[in-house]
Parts: C-alpha cells; sequence; structure tokens
C-alpha cells in the first residue's frame, strides 16, 4: 500500500483500481479521521462535487468527486 505522500495533486489515480480520475486534494478533512485525498473523477461515478457536509475540499462537478484512503489508490488500473 502507498503513503499519501507518494501521491501529488495533479496526479492521474485510479480507485478502487477501477475509477480513474486526477488527485484534488490531499489532506486532513472534517468527515473523519486522517488524511484523505479527494479524486476529480473522469467519469460521474463519485458521491459528491468536492464538499462533504457543508465544507468544500476541491470543486467539480456533481457526482465527479470522491473521497479515498491513499491505500485504496494506485497509479494504474487494477484487475
Amino acid at each position: 500500500s502507498q503513503s499519501s505522500s507518494s501521491f501529488k495533486v495533479g496526479d492521474r489515480v485510479w480507485v478502487n483500481g477501477a475509477k480513474s480520475g486526477i488527485v484534488a486534494f490531499i489532506g486532513d478533512t472534517k468527515f473523519a479521521p486522517g488524511e484523505w485525498v479527494g479524486v476529480h473523477l473522469d467519469l460521474p461515478d463519485g458521491k459528491n462535487d468536492g464538499s462533504v457536509g457543508g465544507v468544500r475540499y476541491f470543486t467539480c462537478e456533481p457526482l465527479r468527486g470522491v473521497f479515498s484512503k491513499a491505500a485504496k489508490l494506485t497509479t494504474q488500473p487494477t484487475g
């Protein structure tokens, strides 16, 4: 598994090896403890628009944003 320090904003990643997108946010959030990576997905296959609970972490179209732990991200599709 990779630590989030191996990713930076602007990197192309795959979430769970399946959903591709660009890293748009890395850091702490209000919705859960620990460091999270916000990904702007290529397709509307996400859960939000870069905001959660009224707090904006990055900006993208509705359903194009998703937050993930770095351990679930890869630089290539898997499976």
